[in-house]
């Protein structure tokens, strides 16, 4: 299969995993690739280069598959001849096969996955806008599924916590010292596992997942600020408004308004 470059993005906004853009890159490669509130997953169709994320560089080849974290800045430096293909994705569902999947910052880069390729391939072909939802989660949940489970024994109170914080965000009163007395584990301790395993502190694992979770709220429609505080785990609209502010760098009421014209734009150029 021959083509060139493919970009196609994703119109529908209706679950808690949206696979935002599926692309394919031939030639021209772009300096830098940044998604800061979503997960990236590439797969490198043939050829081989250098991936550089932050500071560091990796050697990729026909094969690979390799993941961005949030806020990760990707770059390709241009002496390299390498194809890939890649989708965005997000929502609440993307978080939590990142984690059951044991992927993560020190931990994302796979070899020898040649036999993804050609499903990727003809998936981009036939995606458009009636179906790029659904193809483009089908290659994203199909390469998932091929990780095996990453939880060791060692690792099993994280991964409870974090079940249960998913589980559980939208109620206000979840909190580490929560957490801790449901699972019977002293919460000093809960909080250094998992800052050690996870290279966050739980709150603001947390605070992050309620902020997600928000975001989508207000994507799907939600408008009122205190509903999307309540819904989302926040009990108080005014510190909700301060997280979200420091977070996102606007207000919970702009950033509804920026969604709301970015709609509005999107249905003038479909004609409705």
């Amino acid at each position: 299969m021959s083509f060139e470059n493919i970009c196609k993005f994703n119109p529908y906004r209706s679950s808690d995993l949206i696979c935002e853009r599926f692309i394919y890159e031939t030639s021209n490669l772009p300096q830098e690739i940044s998604a800061p509130d979503q997960y990236i997953i590439y797969l490198a169709t043939d050829g081989e280069g250098e991936l550089r994320i932050g500071n560091k560089l990796y050697a990729i080849k026909r094969g690979d598959l390799f993941f961005a974290m949030y806020d990760d800045k990707i770059s390709f430096p241009a002496n390299g001849l390498l194809k890939f293909c890649y989708i965005t994705f997000r929502g609440r569902r993307a978080g939590e096969y990142i984690e059951r999947c044991g992927i993560n910052r020190e931990n994302r880069i796979f070899h020898g996955r040649e036999r993804l390729i050609e499903f990727w391939l003809d998936c981009i072909a036939m995606a458009g806008d009636e179906n790029i939802d659904m193809l483009s989660e089908a290659v994203l949940l199909y390469s998932l599924a091929g990780f095996p489970s990453q939880v060791k024994e060692t690792d099993d109170i994280v991964a409870k916590m974090v079940s249960l914080t998913h589980e559980s965000f939208k109620d206000a009163e979840l909190s580490l010292s929560a957490v801790a007395e449901r699972l019977g584990y002293d919460p000093k301790y809960l909080s250094s596992v998992f800052k050690k395993k996870q290279g966050i502190s739980y709150t603001q694992f947390l605070r992050e997942l309620r902020i997600k979770h928000a975001i989508f709220l207000m994507e799907e429609g939600v408008i009122s600020v205190k509903n999307v505080a309540l819904l989302s785990g926040f009990g108080d609209a005014l510190y909700f408004s301060k997280v979200f502010t420091k977070v996102e760098g606007m207000t919970p009421k702009a950033y509804i308004a920026k969604i709301t014209a970015q709609k509005e734009a999107a249905d003038i150029d479909r004609g409705e």
